[in-house]
């Protein structure tokens, strides 16, 4: 039986003024699946990748990533779990000023590789989607199909477990959109399970997959096959059933410990640098130390009345602090 990678099971997201972008939504997906996530626009398809990489929380629910329950995971090990993901984004985000090659080489840099293993990693990527002989151009000089090849070969910089490509065949014509496609099947082929968020009937029906349809927020089928899903075709295997988290809790403790090595007994004024505003108020909430203030997610924040400029500011802090130890 293959592992579950991801489970979600009765997610609900709910916005300011009542707009409900997820009701009830549950799927589950194995390791090494190649699916597609369909729907009309405003269906709740990139609220789901939000909700992913814990970008948002959810307001009820459960979103699991290998026994690891995403909405609880601390701020201090939030870069941890993203690097177990590799994210396409619809809008690419290179770095302009950087050529492909060296923009492969940026998103290497914050692993634990030696130079030498990025410089070998970066020549695999760039012969892996078929772009050696552009590595020295900047992403101005590039196709869009071009471009998305190295926003895809950046994704995969970390060896991520789950592949999130937003709309990756967007404004590109049917044969470059083929070849994107192709490439996502290669991945695939080679252990990275790959999510592909799409409004695109053609690519879909041509690659013939898993597909989740949503609408209006909701699971309308999940099914093999075509775009058209519509409840009738032959069903996945209901995977909502969540195991229990004791073993999750028990890894997330260890690592906790971890990243708290150093920091018991300090407080966060000797080795952060926050405005004097912002320490103020954290002393008036009883968040003394740094060992404490590392545990905080946002959600407590917000709880506590800190305003959203006030969490970035304790959150690139933080980051700073981490990246530094």
């Amino acid at each position: 039986m293959e592992e579950k990678l991801i489970k979600f099971k009765n997610v609900r997201k709910e916005y300011k003024g009542g707009i409900i972008a997820l009701e009830d939504v549950s799927f589950s997906l194995d390791s090494g699946e190649f699916i597609f996530i369909v729907g009309p626009s405003g269906a709740g398809k990139s609220t789901i990748v939000r909700l992913l990489i814990r970008a948002e929380h959810p307001t009820a629910g459960e979103i699991v990533f290998e026994e690891i329950d995403v909405p609880s995971i601390p701020r201090k090990l939030l870069s941890i779990y993203r690097q177990q993901l590799g994210i396409v984004f619809q809008d690419l985000k290179l770095i302009s000023r950087k050529t492909v090659r060296e923009n492969i080489h940026f998103a290497l840099e914050i692993t634990d590789k030696s130079e030498s293993e990025i410089l070998d990693t970066t020549d695999y990527l760039l012969d892996l989607v078929n772009l050696s002989n552009r590595s020295e151009l900047f992403p101005r000089q590039l196709s869009g199909g071009e471009m998305q090849r190295v926003a895809l070969a950046r994704a995969l910089a970390n060896e991520p477990k789950l592949l999130i490509a937003d709309e990756p065949t967007g404004n590109l014509d049917h044969k470059t959109a083929d070849g994107i496609l192709s490439l996502l099947d290669t991945v695939n082929s080679l252990g990275t399970t790959v999510m592909v968020i799409t409004h695109d009937k053609a690519i879909v029906d041509r690659m013939q997959r898993r597909v989740i349809h949503l609408d209006k927020g909701r699971v309308v089928a999940d099914e093999q096959g075509g775009y058209e899903a519509n409840g009738k075709g032959k069903k996945t295997k209901d995977t909502t059933k969540l195991k229990s988290k004791k073993k999750d809790k028990v890894e997330a403790k260890k690592t906790e410990q971890t990243m708290k090595k150093g920091a018991k007994g300090k407080t966060y004024i000797e080795v952060l640098d926050l405005p004097k505003k912002l320490v103020r108020k954290l002393n008036k909430t009883n968040v003394k130390d740094l060992e404490k203030l590392l545990d905080m997610s946002e959600e407590e924040l917000k709880k506590a009345k800190f305003k959203k400029k006030e969490i970035t500011k304790i959150n690139k802090a933080v980051e700073s602090y981490l990246s530094n130890k």
